[in-house]
């Protein structure tokens, strides 16, 4: 599916070196086991671990891009739609576990697909072509990762601007303080309220164990600005004045220094 034509007669292991070039000695292990080594899974612990990176560095650019683009699909939807933590963390082993059984086998079709080719150059040219498309390349590796960070910042950067109620709950619950909010309270909730004029309102809700007293506070949320103000805080349903609210929010703020 991840390649084109698969030459179906069998080669040998030192024609496979040729492409392979680093680390044979693994794949000669690996492919040896399979009578079809092209088809069935087995294990390759680099490409469960490294994911794309481990494609770029095999020079194995076709699954790269797929698996490239289906992450940022996937990171795209998180600022469209409201995506549970575990969620993405099934999604992201998921892929790691294909590509882990997968690697060693479509590496295979790639190793076989690029023999094929060869055998239509003048032997002059063959080296030469071995060394351009076989082999690893760890600089080729890097750059194409950093380039996809920089997609991927690009991305979230310009999606975190659509006014959905899963990034206008983000701006604050992503924040330093968000997070200390919801590490000193159990159960804890965030609500998008309603968008009030030219900012939004939401809500943080949950119990505080410590204290034994319920918390709730609400925000004014700038998603323009990518900023929000503390509103109104209640406690145990009883709205703080002002100097108590100022001295919460504060003490939110002193713990959130990390």
């Amino acid at each position: 599916m991840l390649d084109e034509d698969i030459i179906k007669e069998p080669v040998s292991f030192e024609e496979q070196h040729q492409v392979v070039r680093r680390n044979t000695g693994f794949y000669d292990l690996k492919w040896a086991k399979k009578f079809d080594p092209a088809s069935g899974f087995s294990w390759n612990w680099a490409a469960f671990f490294l994911n794309t990176l481990w494609f770029a560095y095999r020079k194995m650019y076709k699954q790269f891009y797929i698996f490239c683009g289906l992450e940022l699909i996937w990171f795209s939807l998180s600022f469209l739609v409201e995506i549970p933590l575990w969620s993405d963390v099934v999604f992201y082993l998921i892929c790691s576990l294909v590509i882990g059984m997968c690697a060693n086998g479509w590496y295979y079709k790639q190793v076989m697909n690029i023999l094929s080719k060869a055998e239509e150059l003048p032997e002059i040219r063959r080296e030469a072509y071995f060394q351009t498309k076989g082999g690893t390349h760890i600089g080729v590796a890097l750059g194409l990762t950093a380039l996809a960070i920089a997609m991927f910042l690009g991305t979230g950067t310009c999606l975190s601007y659509v006014p959905t109620k899963a990034n206008v709950k983000s701006i604050v619950s992503s924040s330093d303080e968000g997070i200390t909010l919801e590490a000193y309270n159990d159960d804890s909730k965030w609500t998008y309220v309603e968008k009030r004029g030219r900012h939004y309102v939401v809500e943080f809700s949950g119990y505080d164990y410590a204290e034994k007293e319920n918390v709730l506070i609400t925000f004014n949320v700038y998603l323009d600005k990518q900023l929000y103000e503390w509103k109104d805080i209640y406690i145990d349903g009883k709205k703080l004045n002002q100097d108590d609210a100022y001295d919460y929010e504060t003490w939110i703020e002193d713990n959130s220094s990390w």
